[in-house]
């Protein structure tokens, strides 16, 4: 190779590889503070609610008090981080924030305290859907923002890495748990899912009725505790199995 087309290649390399970090630190940068990209926001305790649109104050409000009662009645604490939770209802706030998460309703980037929701009527607590329309109850703006909320405070529990190792079952069917606010029930979801109902496959539906059945399973018939559950190696073949061999 000639030096002169080396020189080039390595002046190119470099140059990419200076672009590529400039990209990604600005991205986290946005993601660790994104609150310039709100104008609208109102704060319940620890929890803060923002979003790009205006909304009714005291809907928002009431909002947070629902996320807070229903973290209140599952086994994590808030204690006395602020927890943010960011509604991008403009697509391009969208796209930028949920990065290659494009189809989901909310995201969260644990170890930062900020989570983002998709376009949401806060006004009437329901979050919209990608092909319009809102997602419909029991999946509220508040279930969305406690489930990721949730996420957080698992990571907060066991750490980054122990968090981002759990099976997914695990990590998400306890977030959901937590969304839910510990309500479910356990024979219904069975029967649901002994009768293959959509809803109870992740994989068609999106939602993690399945996950959040096998955790209030083994928390509430098995009598495990939550930091058991997050700390064991259980498979979700052996969790359904369990759950099979004790319900109806």
């Amino acid at each position: 190779m000639h030096p002169s087309i080396g020189k080039i290649l390595r002046r190119t390399a470099q140059a990419l590889a200076a672009a590529l970090l400039f990209v990604s630190a600005s991205a986290a940068a946005v993601l660790a503070y994104p609150q310039p990209l709100f104008a609208y926001h109102v704060e319940q305790g620890t929890l803060q609610l923002w979003s790009d649109r205006p909304f009714d104050p005291e809907q928002g409000r009431a909002v947070l008090t629902d996320i807070e009662q229903r973290i209140a009645r599952s086994p994590f604490a808030l204690g006395d981080d602020t927890h943010r939770i960011f509604v991008a209802n403009s697509e391009w706030r969208r796209r930028l924030l949920f990065m290659w998460n494009s189809g989901a309703a909310g995201v969260n980037y644990y170890p930062l305290h900020n989570v983002f929701i998709r376009s949401s009527d806060i006004d009437h607590d329901r979050v919209l859907r990608a092909a319009g329309g809102p997602v419909p109850p029991p999946r509220t703006l508040a279930y969305y923002g406690a489930h990721e909320i949730g996420h957080s405070l698992i990571g907060e529990g066991i750490g980054a890495i122990a968090n981002w190792r759990l099976p997914r079952w695990i990590r998400e069917g306890m977030a959901d748990y937590i969304g839910f606010g510990g309500d479910v029930d356990i024979d219904a979801l069975t029967r649901a899912m002994r009768a293959g109902e959509r809803d109870l496959d992740p994989q068609r539906s999106g939602f993690y009725a399945r996950y959040r059945l096998l955790v209030a399973y083994m928390l509430k018939r098995e009598g495990w505790t939550a930091d058991q559950l997050l700390a064991s190696d259980l498979s979700q073949d052996e969790a359904e199995r369990r759950l099979f061999s004790h319900t109806r």
